[in-house]
């Protein structure tokens, strides 16, 4: 009899731990009204996020250098083209330390394959939308898209790498790895990619990796701003992925912004405007040094000509 009370003790805890375990709804008009200076707040960190993604906007042309790069390393390969030395140019030469450039395109598999089938996660990303505008945290009146991979975007992907040491043995030794990344794709109004100055931004794909050998622990970010072009953010979509675990999807929409609980004030001030200017710092830098390539061709060349004046 006893053993019974227990068995219905803890189904009764597990099912009240599960209710309460569950994201509440929140109530957005209700949050306005009852906290208005944290919107406020909110709508001014929007303002300087938009900034940010005008800024990087500006890096449009690297789109097609990086697609020429990407096409000129593959024909370097081929063994018509050993003695061909114009194939080991590139026009992107130099990235800050501890980053790399690469073209990407906006493919559905590429970019969700770490999360699980990505059939599935899209499926799944899917559903928390449409929840997220069942209880109008996500308006399409406000300019908002749904997510949608593939099409005619193609991207810049520029990542920064750095190693995990461990702490707890007499020798330095890498136990891991962290990388963040920040993908801006484009669509091209006029249809020719190398007029840099057409392209519009058209989606930020942010993604954060850290991956701990000795403890075994791989954590995977995928932040997903379908619609920079807008000031409003509810629409941006988080994924994360614990070791092998099932893919967890939320909505910034859907997140609440109480004086108990600014979750959508906390993203926007302490992650994401943080991480845009971040990596607008080190796009300009690599803008700068492929500048400065052709500067010092240009200034060896003066020197060169100089040279032969000497007799």
């Amino acid at each position: 009899m006893k053993f019974r009370k227990w068995i219905i003790a803890l189904i009764t805890i597990a099912s009240v731990s599960s209710v309460f375990g569950q994201p509440r709804l929140v109530n957005r008009e209700a949050e306005s009204k009852e906290f208005p200076d944290l919107h406020e707040t909110e709508a001014y960190q929007e303002k300087n996020i938009q900034e940010t993604y005008t800024e990087l906007q500006r890096m449009g042309f690297l789109v097609r250098m990086t697609e020429i790069d990407r096409q000129t390393s593959f024909e370097e390969q081929q063994p018509e083209n050993q003695y061909d030395f114009t194939k080991t140019q590139r026009l992107v030469a130099y990235t800050p330390r501890n980053t790399y450039i690469r073209f990407v395109a906006n493919n559905q598999q590429f970019l969700l394959n770490t999360f699980g089938e990505a059939d599935k996660i899209k499926q799944q990303m899917d559903e928390r939308v449409a929840k997220a505008k069942e209880i109008k945290a996500w308006s399409t009146e406000q300019g908002y898209k749904d997510v949608n991979f593939g099409g005619d975007k193609n991207g810049v992907e520029l990542t920064q790498f750095a190693f995990i040491y461990s702490d707890d043995e007499p020798n330095r030794k890498v136990v891991g790895s962290r990388r963040k990344s920040v993908t801006l794709f484009f669509n091209d109004a006029t249809g020719e990619v190398a007029q840099g100055q057409e392209l519009t931004l058209n989606m930020v794909v942010t993604r954060l990796v850290r991956d701990d050998f000795k403890e075994g622990v791989r954590n995977v970010y995928l932040i997903v701003d379908p619609s920079p072009e807008t000031q409003a953010m509810d629409d941006i979509v988080i994924l994360h992925r614990y070791n092998q675990k099932p893919t967890t999807v939320s909505v910034l929409g859907m997140m609440s912004n109480t004086a108990t609980n600014p979750h959508r004030n906390r993203f926007k001030q302490k992650f994401y405007v943080k991480v845009l200017k971040h990596f607008f710092r080190l796009y300009r830098m690599v803008a700068n040094y492929a500048s400065k390539g052709d500067n010092d061709y240009n200034e060896d060349v003066l020197e060169s000509i100089e040279y032969t004046l000497e007799y």
